[in-house]
């Protein structure tokens, strides 16, 4: 655009900003949506990023905008009981966000370098916001001159981090005015941070009516960091076996194999350990017939009037996940859980000795993420638990063996092996896990 052009269209922002609109808008609509299809690869890059740059530009004009709205006192003429609730009937918003736009934008005007860096494409509004944040919570003590340092120190720190990272600058701006506190403080946000975090930690769960539950939540994150290093930890996909019909038939997506992992962590907790509560454990009750227990033909329920499948059941005896309640013919409790189900400490590091993690083929779960389930489930019918009756699944196998009509068999070396149902190998041929097999070789 020529100078002269540039010229006139400053005097016609000053004294008719609608025209630019309506011309903004007559721009936009001589580019369809399917335009940046035809790009290149680095071309198409570079013209989303400017996309970005111009939606922060635009975003400081509206907030100017609204920032002019608020002081005129246009929501009050107009009969409405706010700023954020005029606008927000005006384009499909909510008075909460349209508030919180009100806000954001009085709080940009206090930073009038970030305000401009805004405007000019220079910084996100993540970014932005950021800055402002930062500079309001710096010390009753910080000078003007010093807080103008610190301003100008993140908006040229900006262009080279990400949110996260310039967060992180943000954490130590102190050592402009005051570097060799620049650790006391740093610490000092950084422990007010979690102080505040922790008083908005919650979690919630609801019944879906329909065999699960919705839940969500806010942690601090720390936790957060803990609890998403399990998840993926766990939900990593496995090495693969020769044997493709060992694994899942379907490749589950991201957030599948993360609510997986979620459940498997969920199950991994000792729940014999939990504090009690009025005398009573964690542990959840099943209530089932002894028919049920030997001859998984119907459901069971728990103690929280939850129904399962007898397999279900099963699978979650195996490892004190609950305590069987088994009842005969009149309804009279046979067996109210049993410790000699379980094996015992000396036992299970037995199982972790021969087996070295998850037995099924395939699998590279270590002993630490496995359950010790009873191999001929001679619990059932009253037996003791005895070392030679159990092996080592990760939750996820050992779901599959109960749910899919894998069985378990040793093989006259002493090692498991695992049968696999008809409907997968109608000869039922034994497969091993490779770590046996080289076991085997060497």
């Amino acid at each position: 655009m020529r100078p002269l052009r540039v010229s006139r269209l400053v005097r016609m922002v000053q004294s008719q900003p609608q025209q630019v609109l309506s011309q903004l808008h007559a721009l936009l609509d001589s580019v369809p949506l399917d335009a940046y299809s035809g790009l290149a690869g680095v071309e198409l890059a570079e013209v989303a990023t400017s996309l970005m740059r111009l939606g922060a530009r635009v975003k400081a004009h509206e907030l100017a905008a609204t920032r002019a709205v608020e002081t005129s006192g246009e929501a009050r003429r107009q009969g409405a009981t706010s700023t954020g609730s005029l606008l927000a009937g005006s384009f499909g918003g909510d008075r909460r966000s349209a508030d919180r736009a009100v806000k954001q934008a009085e709080a940009i005007a206090a930073a009038s370098q970030t305000n401009q860096a805004l405007a000019q494409g220079e910084v996100s509004v993540g970014q932005a916001d950021l800055i402002v944040r930062t500079l309001r919570n710096l010390p009753e003590s910080v000078t003007a001159s010093q807080r103008e340092a610190c301003e100008t120190q993140l908006l040229c720190d900006a262009p080279r981090m990400d949110l996260k990272q310039l967060a992180r600058r943000a954490d130590r701006i102190s050592e402009v005015f005051a570097p060799d506190e620049v650790d006391a403080v740093e610490n000092g946000i950084v422990a007010d941070r979690e102080k505040a975090a922790w008083a908005r930690t919650e979690f919630w769960m609801v019944d879906q009516r329909d065999g699960t539950a919705k839940f969500g939540g806010v942690i601090p994150e720390a936790q957060a960091d803990m609890l998403r290093n399990a998840l993926e930890a766990i939900s990593a996909p496995q090495i693969k076996n020769n044997d493709d019909d060992v694994l899942l038939d379907s490749r589950p997506t991201y957030a599948q194999r993360l609510g997986w992992a979620f459940c498997s962590l969920v199950e991994a907790i000792p729940a014999d350990k939990l504090p009690d509560t009025a005398g009573v454990g964690a542990i959840l009750t099943v209530n089932l017939d002894h028919e049920v227990l030997v001859d998984k033909v119907a459901c069971a329920t728990l103690s929280t009037g939850t129904k399962i499948s007898a397999g279900q059941a099963r699978r979650m005896a195996c490892s004190l996940r609950i305590l069987p309640a088994v009842f005969g013919g009149e309804s009279l409790p046979l067996d109210v859980g049993r410790a000699k189900r379980l094996f015992t400490g000396h036992q299970r590091r037995a199982l972790e000795f021969r087996d070295r993690g998850c037995i099924f083929p395939g699998c590279d779960r270590p002993p630490s993420w496995c359950v010790a389930h009873h191999a001929r489930e001679r619990w059932a019918d009253g037996s003791d638990t005895n070392l030679e009756d159990g092996v080592l699944l990760c939750p996820h196998h050992h779901r599959v063996l109960h749910d899919d009509g894998w069985d378990i068999r040793f093989a006259p070396d002493g090692m498991p092996e695992l049968v696999p149902p008809r409907t997968l190998d109608p000869a039922r041929t034994p497969r091993r896990h490779a770590r046996f097999t080289t076991t085997l070789a060497s």
